[in-house]
């Protein structure tokens, strides 16, 4: 009798995970052993060009959704520029740069390019696996156009998805898809790494469970979302990483439709949203092992400790540590409220939750009633299953509330599946009624 010696869908999931997570590691080493001497020229360049734009600019009038980033970008340019070539491995793991005590982001990557000063800090509880990417790049062209390469990639990525979703007759939803797309500023992708390179990973994860064999079995989709977890996580673990698994699911949950159950929806959600989350922590964990063989406990305890900080760290009423500490139900309510305020033209300045609650109550209000005066039956099988996942970003809001609260204009475009999923039910409930009239 012939034995089957295929694998169970678990050790599949665990036997990919580790794989894409060396091969993160290895990718990372390799880049890592660019000469610097290649890099200098471009470096140089793209330290000039920090040093010329505040930290945080704002690029739109005083609109809070239109701060570009500079300062997390100068900071992984900076750790990469001080890569010891001679131990890369060494040098990627500890994550060192240069900025001393009272100096600017670009006044230590100026420092470090024209080597006026020794490296003097590490960002070790990150992986920047950016650098990947951004390192081959910088041996040909400057951080200002890499960043349009990056808004490039994801354009052409997002519009492949929304061909096929044309493709496969999902006509009303990709065009909603393309308006909640525009609804969280994408020219934004042009402007920043830290806004882009989570999208970057979501885009692709998008277009590839569209193209993926067996997609219908979620033991085929299991461990691909386990190899998105460990992915996210290394190159940028904390911007709208959540959407790195709530815009393939999504695509996923509707692209399946309607052969599924609310049931089997659910179920899906959730086994693929463990695969996820156990391909993130894994790699998170490989991070803390492989510091504290590098660099020892010390520099791992602090790492750690400043990383759950971001879960339910303390928050400031204001931008200085002489401010009052918000309490727990302002920290909670403002990481939502922050992030709904990002969606509409709010401008800098002390925000009020009055504005972004009560515009989005009525929206919320106008959408619902639509559904309600104008509905026929509703698919539920189809819209319970994403009305989970369209609360995930909100469910991240709340559980990483420091960063949620202070970190809103970056965090805020996780509510893309929201909106679509939002603007999908009241389409195909109320709007699509009011057009065709009532299904027979």
């Amino acid at each position: 009798m012939e034995k089957n010696h295929k694998l169970s869908v678990p050790v599949k999931t665990a036997v990919v995970a580790i794989l894409t997570a060396l091969c993160c590691v290895l990718l990372l080493v390799i880049t890592a052993c660019i000469p610097t001497g290649m890099i200098q020229k471009q470096s140089e360049a793209s330290a000039e060009y920090f040093s010329q734009r505040e930290p945080f600019a704002v690029l739109i009038g005083d609109y809070i959704n239109s701060i570009q980033d500079n300062y997390s970008d100068t900071v992984i340019c900076d750790i990469i520029y001080c890569i010891d070539t001679k131990t890369p491995f060494k040098s990627v793991i500890s994550a060192k740069y240069t900025q001393s005590t009272h100096e600017q982001a670009y006044d230590g990557y100026l420092a470090a390019v024209r080597g006026e000063e020794e490296i003097n800090n590490e960002y070790g509880r990150y992986w920047h696996g950016t650098m990947v990417l951004l390192r081959p790049l910088l041996v040909c062209a400057p951080v200002q156009v890499i960043r349009v390469i990056f808004g490039v990639l994801i354009t052409i990525l997002q519009i492949a998805v929304i061909c096929i979703l044309v493709k496969r007759k999902h006509i009303a939803f990709s065009v909603i898809y393309g308006i909640s797309i525009l609804l969280v500023e994408p020219w934004m992708f042009f402007t920043s790494f830290e806004y882009s390179t989570a999208f970057l990973v979501a885009s692709a994860a998008a277009l590839i469970i569209l193209l993926l064999k067996g997609r219908e079995s979620d033991d085929v989709t299991m461990p691909f979302f386990a190899a998105v977890g460990v992915v996210i996580f290394f190159m940028d673990f904390l911007t709208t990483e959540n959407l790195t698994f709530t815009l393939p699911m999504m695509l996923l949950l509707l692209d399946r439709h309607p052969s599924y159950s609310g049931k089997e929806g659910f179920i899906s959600i959730l086994k693929n949203g463990i695969c996820w989350a156990l391909g993130y922590a894994g790699m998170f964990f490989l991070k803390v092992i492989l510091l504290l063989i590098v660099a020892g406990k010390e520099v791992v305890a602090s790492s750690v400790e400043e990383g759950f900080f971001r879960i339910g760290g303390e928050v400031r009423l204001g931008n200085s540590n002489l401010n009052p500490a918000a309490d727990p139900w302002t920290r909670y309510s403002g990481a939502i409220w922050h992030n709904l305020s990002s969606l509409y033209p709010e401008t800098l300045g002390e925000l009020t939750p009055a504005f972004p609650v009560i515009t989005t109550g009525i929206i919320l209000a106008v959408g619902f009633s639509l559904v309600y005066l104008l509905r026929d039956k509703i698919d539920w099988n189809l819209f319970i299953p994403l009305g989970i996942v369209a609360l995930i970003p909100y469910a991240r809001f709340l559980a990483l509330s420091n960063h949620s609260y202070v970190h809103f204009f970056i965090t805020y475009r996780a509510q893309l599946v929201t909106i679509a999923i939002f603007l999908y039910f009241v389409y195909e409930n109320g709007i699509s009624q009011l057009i065709g009239g009532r299904k027979k």
